[in-house]
Formats: structure tokens, sequence, C-alpha cells
């Protein structure tokens, strides 16, 4: 894309369509309704922290999509429980589970996993068990329109034929054909590479399976081509067509990895049933996560299972880690490094929402003028201007990196206006800035509960809402007790009660008081105890230490200037010299080599301003000393 395009603002949603590896305006087939298919898990082992990415980033598009653009989304996500992973760890010995016990197990560990992450359910989950009536059906389709033939009990699909009647096969990978061959194989499952015999019942050698014979000790359905299962490829084609019926589809997505054989095979069956060019409109797919320069997968045995990182980390901070790399690149992540800076995103979105909530509630229209000055002007401007950057953003592939840097730029220029004079803050604005951070982390799927609301996630038992008048009546005695404190000649006495009541008192309530001003009324927050007085005891060992190092370099200041000249050298710089002679100057340096004369001549310098420096010093000892006895003389 050149330049120029990229600079030009869009008003209306893009998406990078994998089809045509262009950005393209997305124009859903039916007004305001999507289609939207995304490739679900096959469940037969724990999910890993990629496809945690997977899902919470298509969990973020479909929400934007609904809830920023208002698109009415119908969200489709398959579960694979007929695959050939899941046989193979059914016919394990020391597993001992069937396939379905296997499959409804993991497919239960996913979902689980999934509402950890707050990810919705999406609007229809087929699983693919359910569905092989019409997955056999379709097959037939297939096979009517001469795209697909049965051997020996199998049904294959036949490329060569379907190339020649001028369709693109793979429209979506570019790789060579050595590569295609290898993933092609790959794509057949475990079971079939196995299986050398089946090669033989191809036409082609890139005929992919549409309906597996099932073998011995493998589960079977009847169709009549004989027992069998279906392929992979096929399960989402016919799913997906059982969901939408029409066709083209909206949007199709899944993971980089998908690309081929699995989608470019899920194309090219689905054309060939409904005998089209055009059967998905938007290919969207999902960059890798990458650990170690390398794909996170089982195979790989590199990966980090998504219930064991989230003992750790909450949902939150996982969609923010995702949401700071674009969705559709790979992301490289560093299990110590990579959460840094969604810790730190996180913190900042949470305490602007704390210290809204603060202005909020203290915000007396009576008291404030509301006569907007060039300050709260400008504030507006960059709300307005943020505004239109974010829509830019999300309408830009839903860039999410970008939109959190414009949302934190807005937080950082609102939290500065809100450290002004409460007479000069205007609580509507604030409010407007805050109404729309939420509007857009919500759409994000970076906040699911009003964060100003007294039942929010934060204060789940209403604790806020019990502690609110006590505390602030507690707040505004000790804000009269400080102004008094300036007014009277006890001022240290009364200060320090005041700071008692803030740094024990009410730090020991989990409510922190912030000081916003003389004249000014404070804020207050809810915190954690524990954290709130550990903050506190930081800054008083901070503040003390600073002292402690003050008197350090004071007493060693007057320990220098009380040392006599013939002892400096010896006291002060023992580390450089190693013999001195009868006058404190130094003979031989630290190696017990004697000193150059240029270098003794200097030093010799030095002592005699030493000397000059120490007189001086001995000299205002004695005026001290006798105006303190003349001082003593006049009291008697």
């Amino acid at each position: 894309m050149e330049q120029t395009e990229e600079r030009k603002l869009l008003n209306e949603l893009h998406f990078i369509n994998s089809l045509t590896k262009e950005k393209e305006k997305f124009t859903p087939q039916e007004g305001n309704r999507v289609n939207f298919y995304m490739c679900g898990p096959t469940v037969y082992d724990h999910s890993h922290l990629g496809h945690a990415r997977a899902y919470m980033l298509m969990d973020t598009v479909r929400k934007v999509m609904r809830d920023y653009f208002n698109y009415d989304v119908h969200y489709c996500m398959n579960i694979t429980d007929i695959e050939d992973k899941i046989i193979k760890k059914s016919n394990d010995p020391e597993d001992g589970r069937s396939f379905q016990e296997i499959a409804r197990f993991y497919e239960e560990d996913f979902l689980n996993d999934m509402a950890t992450l707050n990810v919705e359910l999406p609007d229809s989950m087929p699983r693919v068990s359910e569905y092989v009536p019409e997955i056999v059906d379709f097959i037939q389709k297939i096979i009517d329109n001469r795209y697909a033939y049965e051997s020996n009990e199998s049904v294959y699909f036949n490329v060569i034929k379907y190339s020649e009647d001028n369709h693109k096969y793979p429209k979506l990978n570019t790789a060579t054909q050595e590569k295609l061959a290898e993933l092609l194989k790959d794509g057949e499952g475990v079971l079939e590479q196995e299986n050398e015999k089946k090669n033989k019942e191809k036409i082609n050698e890139q005929d992919f399976v549409l309906w597996k014979k099932s073998k011995e000790n493998e589960p079977f359905w009847e169709s009549q081509w004989g027992k069998g299962r279906p392929g992979w490829h096929i399960e989402c084609s016919a799913m997906s067509h059982a969901i939408f019926e029409k066709y083209p589809i909206d949007i199709h997505a899944g993971g980089e990895d998908l690309k081929f054989p699995h989608h470019d095979n899920e194309i090219a069956q689905s054309e060939a049933h409904h005998g089209c060019d055009q059967w998905v409109n938007y290919f969207i797919h999902v960059g890798h996560l990458h650990i170690d320069k390398q794909k996170m997968s089982k195979s790989l045995k590199n990966f980090i299972k998504i219930k064991e990182f989230t003992k750790k980390y909450d949902a939150k901070k996982i969609r923010f880690l995702f949401l700071l790399q674009r969705w559709n690149t790979i992301m490289n992540f560093d299990p110590e490094k990579s959460m840094t800076e969604a810790l730190a995103k996180e913190a900042q979105f949470l305490e602007f929402f704390k210290q809204a909530k603060a202005i909020i509630r203290n915000f007396d229209i009576k008291k404030n003028p509301q006569k907007w000055d060039a300050v709260d002007k400008a504030l507006n401007q960059k709300l307005r201007d943020t505004m239109t950057q974010v829509h830019h953003h999300l309408c830009n592939n839903i860039d999410t990196p970008s939109v959190i840097l414009e949302l934190g730029n807005l937080v950082g220029e609102t939290n500065k206006y809100m450290k002004g004079k409460d007479t000069q803050i205007k609580s509507p604005l604030v409010v407007n800035i805050a109404k729309y951070i939420l509007k857009i982390t919500k759409c994000l799927g970076l906040v699911d509960q009003d964060p100003f609301a007294y039942n929010a996630s934060s204060d789940e038992t209403g604790e806020e809402a019990k502690v609110d008048p006590f505390v602030q009546t507690i707040v505004n005695f000790r804000d009269e007790i400080k102004q008094l404190a300036f007014e009277k000649d006890n001022k240290k006495l009364l200060i320090d009660q005041c700071d008692k009541v803030r740094d024990v008192d009410m730090a020991n309530l989990g409510i922190k008081i912030e000081d916003t001003g003389m004249k000014t009324q404070s804020n207050w927050i809810k915190e954690d105890p524990e954290v709130l007085l550990k903050s506190i005891a930081d800054k008083k060992e901070a503040k003390e230490k600073k002292i402690r190092e003050k008197e350090e370099k004071r007493l060693l200041e007057e320990k220098k200037k009380s040392t006599p000249p013939n002892e400096w050298y010896s006291t002060f710089e023992s580390d450089k010299y190693s013999q001195f002679d009868e006058n404190g100057l130094p003979t031989h340096n630290e190696k017990g080599e004697e000193l150059s004369k240029e270098k003794k001549k200097g030093l010799e310098k030095q002592m005699k301003a030493k000397v000059k420096k120490y007189q001086k010093y001995l000299d205002t000892l004695e005026k001290q000393a006798k105006k303190k006895a003349e001082e003593e003389e006049k009291k008697e």
C-alpha cells in the first residue's frame, strides 16, 4: 500500500483480506448482518497461549464489529471432535478413554479456559459429531458435480479436475509446489500419514480426502460409500453451510497456519459444492505466537498452557498483552518480559478510572464555576482528535495497538488536567472523557463492568458504598484541621495529626487520601490495605534514608574540616597512598612505589592550602567559644 493511502483517514471498516492480500473496505452481503465463521479447536489436549491469542483476538474483532460498528454479527465457531489426533489418543492403552470421552473432556476444558479469559461464547457452536449426515450430503453433492470420486470406500477431492475447470487452487497459499505437498500431507491427519496404501487410492497425488474409510479400532458412521468418518477439511465447509445456508460467507477466520491446506481445501470443496467462484468474501488470519523465535505448538513441546498462565495473570492483563500487537502479525513472546508493557498499560487505565471517579464524586456544581477557559477547550479538542484517530485505527484492520496508544495519550492529558485546582476542573468534561474511554475499552474487551459503579468488579461486595458517608466525613474533617494548622501557632502538631489520619487510620481501612492543594478538597480512593500501607512505609523509608544520607554527608564534611592537615591524607586517601612522612605527606603510592618529585611537589602545595583552611577553622572555633563565654558572663 502506498504511503499516501496509509496517511488517509479511513471512515469505514477495512480488513486485510488474505484472499487478495490487500486492505479492502468491508461490505456485508445483507445490509448490516454479518456471517462470521471461526475455525474452532480440535479437542484432544489442553489449550495453550497460542490458542488464547487467536480466540481472544477474534473475540475482540467480533466485539468491535458488534459494539462499535453496530453490525448484527452471527459468530459461529466449530468444535472438531472427530479427528485423527483424538482417535490416536483413544487407541493409546495408557489412556483408556473412548474418543467421545476424550473429546468431551477437552471440549469442556477449552470452554473453561475461554470463560477464564472472558471470551464470549459463540452464537452457534456446531460439533462435527452432530453434523455427520449433513457432511455426507455435502460430499455427495461434490461427487454429483464431478469434483470428487469414491475409491475403496473413501472419497477424494479431484484437485486437477477442479483446476482444469478454471478454479484457482490454492487461493491463499503461494508457497512452492514442494512445500505445498508437504503441508498437504500434514493436513491429511496423523493416521493417514501412517497408511501408505492411501496414495494408491488417489487419482492425483495432490487429491485430498473428504471421507475416510474406517480401519480397525476406529469410530465410524454409515454412508453410501461404507463405514467411515469425515476428513478434517470437509467438516468446516459442511457445518458453515448448515449454519449460514447462504453464500458467500462474509468473514472466515482462523490461525495463520490454517491457510493451507485447511482453508484452501475448504474453499475448493465449498466452491465445488455450490458451483461458484466466491464462497467467502473476506478471509482473515491471526498471526502466530512465537516463543524463542519458534511457533508455539504442541508438536514442538514449547507451549504454555492457558490454565498455567491464568494462575499468574488475569484475563484483562492477558488481553492487554495481545492487543498491544497487531492481531494479524507474528507476536514474539518472552515469558519474563512480554507482560511488562501490558501490566503498565492496565495500571494506567485503572488508575485513570479511580482518579476520574474521585473527581466526579467530589464535584459540587453549586461551588464550581462552569465557564470554560483555554485549558478546558484544549482538553475537549484532545478528546475530539482522539475520537477521530481511534475511529480511523479501528477502521484500519482494527489496529488495536494504535487505539490503545491514542487512549493512553488522552488519559495522560486528562490526568494532568485533574491534578489542577478543583475550581478549574469541569466535571462534565471529565465525565465525557471517562465515558468515551470506557466505551472503547469495553469494545476491546478490556473492561467488562462499569468502573464507576459501586458494584463494579473491584467492589463486588458493595463495601465502597457502605464506607462512603463516614469516609467523606473524615476527609472533610481532616481538610478543616489542615486549614486551621496554617492559621495557628501549633502548625506542626496539627499537620502531624492530619498525616496520622491519612497514613495510619484511613490506610488501615484501605482508604488512600490524596492531597490536591492547600485550599482544595482532597480525593480518596479505595485500595488494598496491605498495598497501601506498604506504599506509605516505602515512602517513609525513602524520606528517612534521604535524611540519613544528608546527615552522613554533613558529618563527613565536618570531619574533613576538623581533621589536622598532618592526618588528612592518611585518613581520607589511605586507599591511594601507603607511606607518609613526619608531616603527614604521602611518599609512596598504594603499590608501595615512591612518588615522583613532581607528584610530591603538588601534594605539598595542597598541604599548604589545607593548613590555611584548618587554621581558619580553628579561628572560627575560638571566636565561637569566646562569644559563648561572653554570653554566659552576661547572664551571671
